[in-house]
């Protein structure tokens, strides 16, 4: 238990989640009660285009302009009672703008799960969620680690039972942000994660996902603030293997899919990787 400590630390220290937020990097199961989950959701990503609103492109940014984000959230959570999970979640968050840098703790979150449909009866799982998100990321860091608002997120999570090899996964979420200040309202967002996964055997699998994020345009003084939202998708490969134990690995790359997006800045791709454990 002490090792596998360690390693979690270790790679929220060195990894990141540039794939998409906590809500939708867990499947619909549900710890049974009394059991501890502890998770790491991590990835990297360097933000090398910006979308032109005059020319309807992407265009590559400037080197000094361009920023690296390597951060993981790290959550911890218990199952109190049956079909219920509470969790924690602490992001870790370091970025890097040129001469430029910030490392420290993002926004935090309370999480709550709740399995509404558990596979006994009907051939699906479906999990709800909702999250509280607050400001606790610096105030003063050169590269914002938080957006500092006080956001309310709900999700869901839905898998299909196993049809040969595969389950089909579907994971959406929406999340109500709040004010940067009196006058600023950060636009909601929208974020979906489709994926079909397929054994190789008991102890991995392979995957392929489809994922998007939709963001509204900012709000300033009661009036939409124009071309500040953005709707960017990527599709993505990765692999999950049952290391040693409890222990499960879950390495992850996606690519934007450029044709279909639009707005904000993005990466030439993401890299990730999750570990989680459950114990007793």
């Amino acid at each position: 238990m002490k090792r596998l400590t360690v390693m979690t630390v270790v790679l929220a220290v060195f990894a990141g989640n540039a794939m998409a937020t906590y809500m939708l990097s867990r499947s619909a199961s549900i710890v049974k009660p009394l059991q501890f989950v502890g998770y790491v959701a991590a990835g990297f990503s360097k933000t090398t285009q910006k979308y032109n609103d005059s020319t309807g492109k992407y265009e590559a940014l400037p080197s000094d302009a361009q920023t690296s984000t390597l951060s993981a959230d790290v959550m911890v959570g218990l199952s109190p009672l049956k079909s219920l999970e509470v969790l924690a979640v602490a992001p870790v968050v370091s970025k890097s703008r040129g001469d430029n840098s910030s490392f420290g703790l993002g926004d935090a979150s309370l999480l709550l799960r709740y399995g509404l449909i558990s596979g006994a009866v009907l051939p699906v799982k479906l999990t709800l969620a909702a999250a509280m998100m607050m400001p606790t990321s610096a105030e003063d860091a050169v590269l914002a680690l938080g957006d500092r608002t006080l956001d309310v997120g709900l999700g869901a999570a839905a898998q299909m039972a196993k049809i040969g090899p595969m389950v089909a996964h579907a994971r959406l979420a929406y999340w109500i942000n709040g004010k940067t200040n009196d006058s600023t309202k950060v636009g909601n967002q929208f974020e979906y994660v489709v994926l079909p996964d397929f054994a190789l055997g008991k102890k991995a699998s392979v995957f392929v996902t489809l994922s998007g994020v939709m963001t509204a345009d900012n709000v300033v003084s009661g009036v939409k603030l124009a071309a500040s939202g953005a709707g960017q998708h990527s599709v993505g490969l990765g692999f999950t293997w049952n290391a040693v134990g409890p222990l499960w690995l879950k390495p992850k790359a996606a690519v934007p899919l450029v044709a279909i997006s639009k707005g904000g800045s993005k990466p030439n791709f993401t890299i990730g990787l999750d570990l989680w454990a459950v114990v007793p």
